[in-house]
């Protein structure tokens, strides 16, 4: 059951949210990276491979494939894999534009910036930074996202909330770049 759990919540991009109080107002943000950069740093070939996990011990892995690239966009493939990167199941194919991937970057409400550090990640220290969102169907639950500027592309690392109780975690361990 709680596999389900995580792999509805991560494919489909479940909670968002935090007390309403907090989500009075729809704010203008600056989202992670624009489209130059996103067709920069994810040409064909690049690989994310991710670990999805619950607070019960619960893991899964899901590989972030882009198996094409282009001045239009970009073809992604997404796997439910084991840990030796095994599919578990047929890929999720989503063809998207850049534009497009840079508006769905940070879906919901913005509630808070985090300011730009350098924290330890499975791929290593970084500077990044964050975003606290909150869904505007769900006052509940909150996403915060957290994007590394030498990763251009989807989030590093995201944190699903709900009612203030973490539901999962989704980190990325290894990230290729495919050739230019």
């Amino acid at each position: 059951m709680t596999r389900a759990l995580l792999l509805l919540l991560f494919t489909f991009g479940a909670c968002k949210h935090t007390p309403p109080e907090v989500a009075t107002s729809l704010q203008t943000l600056a989202v992670p990276f624009d489209a130059a950069e996103l067709r920069a740093g994810l040409p064909a070939g690049t690989t994310v491979l991710y670990r999805i996990s619950a607070p019960d011990g619960t893991v899964m892995y899901t590989l972030w494939e882009v198996v094409q690239a282009g001045e239009g966009g970009l073809v992604i493939h997404q796997t439910l894999v084991d840990e030796n990167r095994v599919a578990l199941g047929p890929a999720v194919v989503s063809a998207k534009s850049w534009e497009m991937l840079q508006a769905e970057s940070l879906p919901g409400i913005l509630i808070e910036t985090l300011e730009p550090t350098k924290q330890p990640m499975a791929l290593g220290t970084l500077r990044v930074s964050g975003y606290v969102l909150v869904n505007p169907d769900n006052a509940a639950a909150i996403d915060i996202f957290t994007f590394s500027k030498r990763h251009p592309g989807p989030a590093i690392k995201l944190e699903y909330q709900l009612n203030g109780e973490l539901m999962i975690t989704v980190e990325a361990i290894e990230w290729t770049v495919g050739p230019p």
